[in-house]
């Protein structure tokens, strides 16, 4: 099974989701800087991880260009130990500009069933999409999700999570339509819980509710 660590960024954000963890529950994570980059290796092979993803915070493509050289910095580091990448972003015409070909898999994080159209594939990166559950969504736009994606020829795969709100209590909104369709093989049902590690500029936590305490 793999183990992540997952950099929590801030270089900002567009602030258009609805819902936001982060800004939900007050979680305040530091700005992003170049120089927290530089125990990136020794805190991944002291936990013995074999997978690095970046999320946030902010969105971690958010003015990216502006912030180049951290993520120059980063495929230097990771194509040292040959560490494979995981991209977590809501913008989905960054890899006209950014490097996707780095990352082997990128995760677009949809708010928008009708977004499904604009999600592109770049190179030889595994494309997920990743749906929060909404008190608004119905049976109906789960099946229409999950046969667009199944007839996708860019989307590989396909996740559903539960809304968290204000400390931390998670809605179960569809809940056992989700974990039917997710023990059924349709699609990746990501109940909560801290899966990963948390790594933000050198310090490394076990639970995000944790970060910058």
């Amino acid at each position: 099974m793999d183990k992540y660590m997952s950099i929590i960024t801030n270089f900002g954000c567009h602030g258009k989701c609805p819902y936001c963890i982060v800004r939900e529950n007050g979680i305040d994570v530091p700005e992003t800087t170049l120089e927290g980059l530089d125990s990136l290796l020794t805190r991944y092979v002291e936990n013995d991880c074999n997978f690095i993803s970046l999320s946030g915070g902010g969105d971690p493509l958010h003015e990216f260009r502006q912030h180049m050289d951290y993520y120059m910095k980063l495929f230097k580091l990771t194509r040292a130990l040959d560490i494979p990448l995981e991209m977590h972003t809501s913008y989905l015409d960054a890899g006209f500009a950014f490097p996707v070909e780095e990352f082997s898999r990128v995760v677009y994080h949809l708010r928008d069933i009708n977004k499904l159209n604009n999600v592109d594939k770049f190179g030889m990166e595994i494309v997920r999409v990743v749906f929060v559950v909404t008190e608004e969504m119905t049976v109906k736009d789960i099946d229409y999700i999950q046969m667009f994606v199944e007839e996708s020829d860019k989307i590989s795969e396909l996740s559903f999570r539960q809304m968290v709100g204000p400390n931390f209590e998670t809605q179960y909104w569809l809940h056992d339509y989700l974990k039917q369709g997710h023990e059924e093989g349709k699609w990746h049902y990501i109940e909560q819980n801290d899966y990963n590690l948390y790594y933000v500029n050198g310090q490394v936590y076990e639970k995000f509710s944790d970060i910058h305490k």
